[in-house]
C-alpha cells in the first residue's frame, strides 16, 4: 500500500507538470530588424508544438495508475510501471530535443517573421533564442515519471513475499474430523463416520 500510494502521488505530480508545461513558453525569439525598424518577437508555447506530445503521453500514465487501485494484482502493477517508465523516458527525451534544438522548438519562426534573417541579414537565430520554462518543466515531468516508475517496479518486484508455512512442493495436510462415537478421523467434508456411520458434527 505505501508503494502504491507514493507511486500514485509521484505520477500525479508528473502529469500535473506536463499539463502546466503545455501552456508555458517553450522558446522565444526577440530580435531587432534594422531594415524594418521593428523588433521581432516570436514566442512558441508548448501546445503549439511538442508540448502536445508530452501532454498526450502523460495523461494515459495517470489513467493507468488510477486503474491500479481497482486491479491490485502484482502483474498489473509491474506492467503499468514498465509502461510508465517508457512514457517518462519519451517525455524527457522530447523536452531535451527541444532544449538542444532551438530551431525545432521555435518551429516556423521564419514564416512568422516574413524574412529569412540568416540569409538576408546574417543573423544567427540560434544565438537570439531563449529557452522557455516550459521545456524545463516538461523535462522534470518526464524525469519524475520515469524514475518513480522504475523505483516502484523495483520496490514491488523485490519486496519480500508472504510465504505459506507449508514448504514448496509439499501438500497441505487435510483437515480431519473425529467421530464423537468411535473417535475415528474422517476427511474434511464428510457427513458420516467411515467406521461406525455416525453423523459427524
Amino acid at each position: 500500500m505505501p508503494i502504491r500510494l507514493a507511486y500514485t502521488i509521484s505520477v500525479a505530480l508528473a502529469c500535473g507538470l506536463a499539463i502546466v508545461a503545455a501552456f508555458l513558453p517553450w522558446t522565444s525569439l526577440n530580435v531587432e530588424v534594422p531594415i524594418f525598424g521593428s523588433i521581432a518577437n516570436v514566442t512558441r508555447y508548448g501546445y503549439e508544438g511538442d508540448g502536445v506530445i508530452t501532454l498526450l503521453l502523460a495523461l494515459p500514465a495517470a489513467g493507468f495508475v488510477a486503474y491500479l487501485w481497482f486491479d491490485r494484482g502484482a502483474t498489473a502493477f509491474r506492467l503499468v510501471t514498465l509502461f510508465n517508465s517508457s512514457v517518462g523516458a519519451v517525455v524527457l527525451a522530447t523536452a531535451l530535443v527541444n532544449l538542444f534544438d532551438s530551431q525545432r522548438a521555435l518551429g516556423n519562426a521564419q514564416q512568422q517573421l516574413g524574412v529569412d534573417l540568416n540569409a538576408f541579414l546574417g543573423i544567427d537565430l540560434d544565438s537570439l533564442m531563449e529557452t522557455g520554462e516550459g521545456v524545463y518543466v516538461s523535462a522534470a515531468a518526464g524525469a519524475i515519471l520515469a524514475v518513480a516508475s522504475i523505483l516502484a517496479f523495483s520496490a514491488h518486484r523485490f519486496a519480500p513475499a508472504v510465504h505459506d508455512v507449508t514448504k514448496a512442493g509439499e501438500e497441505r495436510p487435510e483437515q480431519t474430523l473425529a467421530c464423537n462415537g468411535c473417535g475415528t478421523p474422517s476427511p474434511s467434508g464428510a457427513n458420516y463416520c467411515l467406521n461406525c456411520g455416525r453423523r459427524l458434527p
